[in-house]
């Protein structure tokens, strides 16, 4: 449904918070922030116990950058179900965000909690505990991811990542190149016009941070191949 048909519904019945929740959606799918804003606050005073519109109107404000609030609608999303692992989830991104990562870590561990097998929960901790310079741990978590979804090419780049804040180069430059095979796409290199150059952006992190790595070790060969790889120039020694 267009905006303009829940402009209907809202003129035949201006009570209707599910009404206001329709429309929010539609406008924060707009990036229309402040007037989704407006709409679920709109469904928040018709109905103080809809934690679907503190939900929405949390992403909103998450989307728009103003974590503190963001926050502030997941915690009461949370005091009215504290079972609901997504609450804790999008608390802990805005958390994390907002360079708050202990608490970050603790959202994302209740997550996991609750559902032993999410991937993404493991994920956003390491993103974590990466952030907090707790390198080990987050080698651990991103691990995890890894044995929960073995394909996961962005799990390989973030564990590289740890392993080269680490210190760990060899460690870091293998997993870098399992994120490239996994990355790899025929397709795309078939209808590439600059044969060398990867469109997912995965791509060029892998090669950038590899190449970091081979130069950290002295390779400067391998490094300023895997540099012009990612097109960006070689950082000053």
């Amino acid at each position: 449904m267009a905006i303009a048909d829940f402009d209907q519904a809202i003129a035949l019945n201006s009570g209707d918070a599910t009404a206001y929740i329709y429309r929010g959606n539609a406008y924060f799918a707009e990036g229309e922030y402040d007037l989704a804003i407006a709409d679920f606050s709109r469904a928040i005073t018709l109905n103080s116990g809809d934690a679907s519109a503190l939900l929405f109107r949390g992403n909103t404000y998450h989307d728009n950058r103003e974590y503190d609030l963001a926050i502030a609608d997941y915690s009461q999303v949370i005091a009215l179900n504290p079972g609901f692992a997504l609450a804790y989830n999008n608390r802990g991104t805005s958390y994390l965000s907002n360079g708050e990562y202990d608490l970050a870590v603790a959202d994302y561990s209740r997550v996991i909690a609750l559902n032993p097998d999410d991937s993404d929960a493991y994920n956003n901790r390491g993103s974590s505990y990466l952030s907090n310079g707790e390198y080990d741990l987050a080698v651990a978590d991103f691990s995890q991811v890894i044995a929960l979804n073995p394909d996961n090419a962005d799990a390989y780049n973030n564990r590289g990542s740890a392993y080269f804040s680490n210190g760990e180069y060899d460690l870091a430059i293998a997993d870098f190149s399992q994120a490239i095979a996994y990355l790899y796409s025929a397709s795309i290199q078939d209808i590439d016009p600059n044969p060398g150059y990867d469109f997912n952006p995965g791509y060029n992190f892998a090669y950038y941070h590899r190449g970091l790595a081979y130069r950290a070790l002295g390779n400067e060969t391998l490094a300023l191949a895997d540099l012009a790889r990612a097109y960006v120039p070689l950082p000053p020694a």
